[in-house]
């Protein structure tokens, strides 16, 4: 096997059993003489270092900006947040990633991604151990955002923090790096005295005196909500903060893709290194496939246009994924340019015969549930 074909074979998102994803492999390369073992494949992997991955993801972010997306009133919309990531049960896993559970015997991670909501790009990741906190992550994901070549060029970043993040020394970062935010705050983070009964109005945080904006809201529910910002009244009125802030949805979302469309869980490998590769990879995939669902989902809106649908439409996800998977290996080893552009096209026009309507205020109440694991790494599945 080829560095290259390692790579793609690496990125063709193997969930099945190692042995089972190489038998089928091969002849998607045209070569079916070709037989690898599973022992062959640990060890080849081995020698490729996981930062590999990670800069693949980092060439399919600046790939993504290059393409035609989505501003918010001139701001980039990004949001953060943090989630466990189930892994194998394994000893040296559980000694550097930390565990879950009554006898702390569910090894686990922590995930933090940063994610433009509108375009649903990943535009940074991370796969930390389970002691780390969100906030330092999301310290981090600041830096790798300035680090960008398009950083506030040609439009302003905003970012949107769920309540488990604010904190003093986070806003007076944002404020010192001029970066827009909206956070939505637990209660007592904003004096009472201090906003009063007021709506919309700027007041000080606690001893650091840092002037914030807070924004009252209420929900459909009848609660109400506090977010603040630095966001100054002439950029964004007090009427758009409700749905401004809803758009962070989009990130649950995409967690909800990665988990259980795209099987970010079911990883191929035991060892530290294999975990990251697999995480990092499946990062870059999540990008892939966002772009050929982007481009999809413009020529379905197109085509829809004038037609007086009730709502519009956008491409299943879901089927976009089992396309993109059957198709992916097929696109990146063809070498000729031409042919390749058509086998693009063809996936993207698979794409679009099937969709799904969106329904705007759409509400889905969380369930809670018990934490087990959804793949079991001694239980591959063969298909």
């Amino acid at each position: 096997m080829t560095f290259n074909e390692l790579i793609f074979f690496m990125l063709s998102m193997v969930k099945q059993s190692s042995q089972n994803a190489l038998e089928r492999f091969f002849p998607q390369l045209r070569k079916e003489h070709i037989h690898m073992s599973q022992q062959a494949f640990s060890a080849a992997r081995k020698k490729i270092k996981w930062e590999a991955f990670k800069e693949l993801l980092e060439t399919s972010v600046s790939g993504s900006y290059q393409e035609k997306y989505t501003l918010w009133r001139g701001f980039r919309l990004t949001a953060v947040d943090g989630s466990f990531i189930q892994l194998p049960s394994d000893p040296a896993l559980i000694k550097y990633y930390g565990a879950l559970g009554p006898e702390k015997t569910a090894a686990t991670a922590l995930a933090s991604v940063l994610h433009d909501v509108e375009n649903d790009i990943i535009v940074d990741a991370k796969l930390e151990p389970i002691s780390r906190d969100e906030r330092s992550l999301a310290e981090e994901h600041l830096q790798a955002l300035m680090a960008m070549d398009d950083f506030q060029r040609g439009h302003r970043e905003l970012i949107l923090f769920d309540r488990g993040y604010p904190s003093y020394e986070l806003v007076k970062s944002l404020q010192d790096k001029e970066i827009a935010y909206v956070m939505r705050v637990p209660k007592g983070f904003v004096s009472e005295e201090k906003l009063g009964s007021a709506i919309d109005r700027w007041v000080s945080l606690g001893k650091s005196g840092q002037a914030v904006r807070a924004i009252v809201v209420e929900l459909s529910s009848g609660e109400k909500e506090i977010l603040i910002t630095n966001l100054e009244e002439n950029e964004v009125e007090h009427a758009a903060f409700k749905e401004l802030y809803h758009k962070r949805w989009g990130i649950e979302t995409r967690y909800k893709t990665l988990k259980q469309k795209l099987e970010l869980e079911n990883f191929s490998g035991r060892l530290v290194d294999n975990i990251k590769q697999d995480f990092y990879a499946i990062m870059t995939v999540s990008n892939m496939l966002s772009s050929c669902v982007r481009e999809a989902d413009r020529k379905v809106k197109k085509e829809r246009e004038g037609r007086g649908n009730r709502y519009e439409y956008q491409v299943n996800v879901n089927h976009a994924a089992g396309v993109f998977k059957d198709r992916l290996i097929r696109v990146v080893i063809e070498d000729d340019p031409i042919a390749r552009r058509h086998l693009m096209k063809e996936m993207i026009r698979e794409m679009e015969r099937r969709v799904v309507p969106i329904r705007p205020n759409r509400e889905v109440p969380r369930k809670g549930c018990n934490r087990k694991a959804r793949f079991h790494h001694n239980h591959k599945s063969n298909c």
